[in-house]
C-alpha cells in the first residue's frame, strides 16, 4: 500500500493523544477511520475532528479493548456493513506512576490487561478477516521503556515489552498471507498521559534533541510504516535520542 486514500483503518485508542493524532493524519490523506475507545462520548467528539472528503466514512465503536468478544462484536459489524479492514493500529494503552511493591493487583491487571492483552486481542481477531483478504497492515504502539529502564513503570514496562514480542513473532506467522506487521517505541510524548510527568521530572533535559515528542509526529511514523510496502517486523525507535544515550 502506497497510498492511504481508500483505506479503512481501525484505530484503537482512538478519542485522544497518539491514537487521534494517528487517525487525523490518516483521514486527511484520504481512509476512513473507525475510531475505538471506551467511552463513547469521547469518540464522538473525536470523530468531529477528522477530515471529511468525498467518499470517505468515519465511524466509531464504543471497546474495552481487553474484551475479545467486542473485538469479535466490530468485526461481525464491519462485514454486515461491507466494510474491509486494510489497517489497525493498537494505540490504547494506559500508563503507571508507582513503585511495583506499591502497586495493587487491580491496577497490574488493568494494565497488562489494556496495554498487553487488549493488543493481542486486536491482532488475534482482525488478522483472520486480514488473511481472508490477503493484504492488510498492522502497527502496534509500544514505548521506549519497552527497552529502557524507567522508574516507576515496572509494570507498564513488561506490557509494552509483549507488544514488541508478540509483534515480532506475528509478523513471521503472517507475512506469508500479505499482511504487515510493525511497531512504533515512542519516547516522551506530549499528551495528557505525560504532561504531569514531564514537568515533574524535567524529561527535556534528558533527551539529546532538548524536546518532548508529538503525537503528530508518531502519526507520521505510523503513516510511513503503513505505506512503505516493504516495512515488516520493523521496531521503530521515535524518541528525540533517548535510546542512544
Amino acid at each position: 500500500m502506497r497510498s492511504l486514500a481508500g483505506a479503512r483503518a481501525i484505530v484503537t485508542g482512538g478519542s485522544r493523544g497518539i491514537g487521534l493524532a494517528i487517525a487525523k493524519h490518516f483521514a486527511s490523506e484520504g481512509a476512513s477511520i473507525t475510531l475505538v475507545g471506551r467511552d463513547e462520548a469521547r469518540l464522538q467528539t473525536a470523530l468531529q475532528s477528522l477530515a471529511l472528503k468525498p467518499g470517505l466514512a468515519h465511524d466509531t465503536y464504543a471497546l474495552d479493548v481487553a474484551d475479545q468478544s467486542g473485538w469479535h462484536h466490530l468485526m461481525k459489524r464491519m462485514k454486515t456493513n461491507n466494510q474491509k479492514v486494510d489497517i489497525l493500529i493498537n494505540a490504547a494503552g494506559i500508563t503507571q506512576n508507582s513503585f511495583l511493591f506499591k502497586t495493587g493487583v487491580p491496577d497490574i491487571r488493568e494494565i497488562l490487561n489494556t496495554n498487553l492483552e487488549g493488543t493481542i486481542n486486536g491482532c488475534q481477531v482482525v488478522i483472520k478477516t486480514m488473511m481472508q483478504q490477503k493484504s492488510g497492515c498492522i502497527v502496534n504502539v509500544s514505548s521506549l521503556l519497552a527497552t529502557h529502564a524507567g522508574r516507576g513503570a515496572s509494570v507498564y514496562a513488561a506490557s509494552k515489552a509483549g507488544i514488541v514480542g508478540l509483534t515480532r513473532a506475528l509478523a513471521w506467522e503472517v507475512g506469508r498471507f500479505g499482511i504487515r506487521v510493525n511497531v512504533i517505541l515512542p519516547g516522551y510524548i506530549q499528551t495528557e498521559m505525560t504532561a504531569s510527568i514531564a514537568k515533574s521530572a524535567n524529561l527535556e533535559s534528558l533527551i539529546p534533541l532538548g524536546r518532548l515528542g508529538s503525537a503528530e509526529e508518531v502519526a507520521d511514523a505510523a503513516a510511513f510504516l503503513v505505506k512503505n510496502p516493504y516495512a515488516h517486523n520493523t521496531v521503530l525507535n521515535l524518541d528525540g535520542g533517548l535510546s542512544a544515550t
